[in-house]
């Protein structure tokens, strides 16, 4: 896993001596970091990157050389040359500060950013065997560890890490190199094997154009975060078989996360060893239900992040230090008390196992690599509906993880290749090259630096037919209806729910007379929250029902709890829109297994045992077949509807108008959209502007001033929060 965090000019030395370079505190900013490093045994700092040559005019530091307290308060104290101290780049206004007395920065406003804090942390199952293996195996690992990041940081610099020069940042800069400092810590806070590093990585570096000192281009590195932390597992992986022979295979976390880990080492004794991260899930779990308990709601998923964040920092403790052979021996005696065994035989048991052929890139043909971008595209396509460069990498590396390569070289080699033809299957939305770019403009294979790779978007041809579909279903008027006579909304009167009896306000009754008298196959309800949604929905099941007979309604939602609060709160059947999809993908299959059995009967007994049996099965798959059908006549709510991906919705959409019945897609598109490729509810509305059936009045709150205050929070109004 790779993590990233900015560090500012001097609160970033501060954070680097309080929280990396020395640990999470233990040495107070002015004495040596050497008394640091040998009391608790960390190693000290080391220096990477192509970029150390570029430094104190071309002197350089040698790559490897210990980092000094000095030449950290170059780096983020000052954003200065490490060796000479001097300014690199753009001047800027220096603290008011010396090393050992606080950090204070001279102005106003944001503060310069002085580096990047590149964290990456194994996969627990390293830590683990690394924690419990002999010294010489324990210095095997660690080196596989050190050789991984420095491979993951050569990519970096020569594919992901750039700058940007002329106006407004027009024109993009390859670069050097960096200039990065590593610092390695062994353990969590709560005691646990946890082997990682904090790489910073210096936040100027020199142009190949024209050697000027610039700062890194920060969006694009964010934007290739999760593509090399999924590399770096790769090539850690790589390394790590063909030291110590391990096998590798995929797990999935309580979070339903999937993470490749190293086959034999035991998911309890890695739970055994994370007990800061059970620590955090039992608070997170408590302050869930508090919430639960105080709204009377479940909190949403932002609220779960800000609580997940609140449950981090409550259980935050000091660390305490010791030296590496110290906590070997504890880890040894806890691994021992849980497994009934001795580490050791864990360790003899994990290593020399794989049994996975080892590849070389030649091993890749091109009718294999062309199947395998196809798969790829697919699965970016479904959680993107736009995707870059990045995305691409990221996906390509999860598709190559499960596969050993006899170099990180072949691998990266491979993960390049099936990048290319990626994206040539894939539609560019960028604009075209408008003019002739000249020479000095272009990189060394012709592209222009106008045009810089990692910011260009792509889509596929899956998704624009998906979109051409819903579009096209949403100027459908041949869907059933209910004429302008029939409805009988009479003015302040109200509807038998099912539930209880319905009020509507004259807004609520213009909504649902707008979507029943349509005829539109696909129709829309628009409303922020608080504006009475949930009651303009039960208007509309009753007014629906009372003409196209009981039963006639149907509830989709995009999860099973708002399905199931749709359900109640409508008194119809609801599912969730993944069961209903999974359901009606099954029905030609199904239909088949019908007519097989069905040509078995006669050939069978009449009253025997075996005739009865296919009987029954026959009734089961009949049964299943009435349930999950649309019909025609009936009208489908899909609520939360901005939820839904794109590819799901098309084909919700599809089946529904293949069925003669009618779907009305229920939400806001001011709230969250689809985790994965989404927003067609959104540009639906914005297609049929002026046309859509809305909700404005504002119904939750008793004062004016609530309901003004919500309506300006959803469009972003920052006057809001003062009110």
């Amino acid at each position: 896993m790779l993590s990233i965090a900015k560090l500012s000019i001097g609160q970033g030395y501060r954070y680097l001596m309080d929280s990396i370079a020395v640990g999470d505190g233990g040495c107070e900013p002015g004495s040596a970091l050497t008394r640091y490093y040998a009391e608790s045994g960390t190693p000290p700092g080391r220096w990477k990157g192509a970029g150390l040559a570029d430094l104190g005019d071309g002197v350089g530091i040698e790559l490897g050389s210990e980092v000094s307290e000095s030449q950290l308060w170059n780096l983020l104290g000052l954003i200065a040359d490490p060796i000479t101290g001097e300014s690199v780049g753009q001047a800027i206004a220096r603290p008011r500060s010396v090393v050992g007395e606080g950090v204070s920065s001279a102005g106003s406003g944001a503060k310069p950013v002085a580096g990047f804090d590149l964290t990456f942390s194994p996969p627990k199952s390293v830590s683990t065997l690394w924690a419990l293996a002999d010294e010489a195996t324990k210095a095997r690992i660690y080196g596989c560890h050190q050789r991984a990041i420095d491979l993951a940081l050569a990519y970096a610099e020569g594919q992901v890490i750039h700058s940007r020069s002329g106006k407004n940042g027009v024109v993009q800069e390859d670069v050097r190199g960096v200039s990065a400092a590593s610092f390695t810590h062994y353990d969590s806070r709560a005691g646990d094997p946890q082997l990682h590093d904090h790489v910073i990585v210096w936040n100027r570096v020199k142009s190949v154009s024209d050697g000027k000192w610039r700062t890194i281009d920060g969006a694009g590195l964010y934007s290739s975060v999760v593509a090399l932390g999924v590399l770096h597992e790769g090539i850690l992986a790589d390394l790590l078989t063909e030291a110590l022979g391990v096998a590798w295979e995929e797990r999935v976390t309580p979070g339903g996360m999937r993470k490749s880990e190293i086959k034999g080492v035991p998911d309890s004794l890695m739970d055994c060893f994370s007990q800061r991260v059970q620590a955090i899930r039992t608070r997170r779990a408590e302050l869930i239900g508090a919430f639960r308990e105080s709204h009377g709601r479940e909190a949403t998923g932002i609220e779960i992040l800000r609580l997940s964040q609140r449950a981090n920092l409550e259980t935050r403790e000091e660390k305490v230090h010791r030296s590496l052979l110290e906590m070997s021996e504890l880890w040894r005696e806890r691994a021992c008390d849980h497994l009934g065994f001795e580490p050791g035989e864990l360790v003899l048991h994990v290593c020399d196992s794989n049994d996975l052929p080892v590849l070389c890139a030649d091993d890749f043909g091109d009718e294999m690599l062309a199947e395998s971008a196809g798969v790829i595209l697919r699965c970016v396509g479904e959680n993107h509906a736009t995707f870059t460069r990045a995305n691409v990498l990221a996906e390509v590396h999860r598709y190559l993880q499960g596969m050993r390569f006899v170099d990180p070289a072949e691998r990266i080699d491979v993960g390049e290749r099936l990048v290319v033809l990626t994206l040539e299957r894939a539609v560019e939305l960028s604009p075209p090259e408008l003019h002739h770019t000249p020479a000095v403009l272009r990189r060394a294979d012709g592209a222009s630096r106008l045009r810089s790779l990692d910011r260009r978007r792509y889509t596929t041809r899956e998704l624009l037919g998906a979109e051409a579909r819903i579009f096209a279903a949403g100027d459908d008027l041949g869907g059933p209806f209910i004429a302008q006579g029939v409805i009988g909304l009479a003015e302040g009167g109200g509807l038998e729910s099912g539930v209880s009896s319905v009020r509507l306000s004259s807004e609520q009754r213009r909504v649902i007379e707008l979507i029943v008298s349509s005829g539109r196959a696909v129709d829309l309800l628009v409303g922020p929250a608080g504006t009475g949604k949930s009651t303009t929905m039960a208007g509309l099941r009753s007014l629906w029902e009372r003409v196209y007979g009981p039963g006639s309604v149907l509830g989709i939602a995009p999860s099973a709890t708002a399905a199931e609060v749709l359900g109640a709160e409508l008194a119809i059947g609801a599912e969730n829109s993944a069961k209903w999809l999974h359901e009606l993908r099954q029905r030609e299959a199904r239909e088949q297994e019908v007519e097989r059995l069905s040509a078995l009967l006669p050939h069978l007994s009449l009253g025997s045992r075996e005739r009865h049996g296919v009987e029954r099965q026959v009734d089961v798959l009949r049964s299943e077949l009435n349930r999950w059908q649309f019909r025609q006549g009936q009208l489908i709510i899909l609520d939360e509807a901005s939820l839904v991906g794109t590819l799901e919705l098309d084909e919700l959409i599809t089946m529904v108008r293949d069925a003669g019945a009618k779907i009305v897609l229920v939400g806001d598109p001011a709230q969250l959209g689809s985790v994965g490729a989404g927003g067609m509810f959104g540009a639906l509305v914005r297609e049929r502007e002026g046309d859509v059936p809305r909700l404005g009045e504002v119904r939750r709150f008793c004062e004016n001033w609530e309901r003004e205050a919500s309506v300006k929070l959803r469009v972003g109004d920052a006057s809001a929060l003062d009110v």
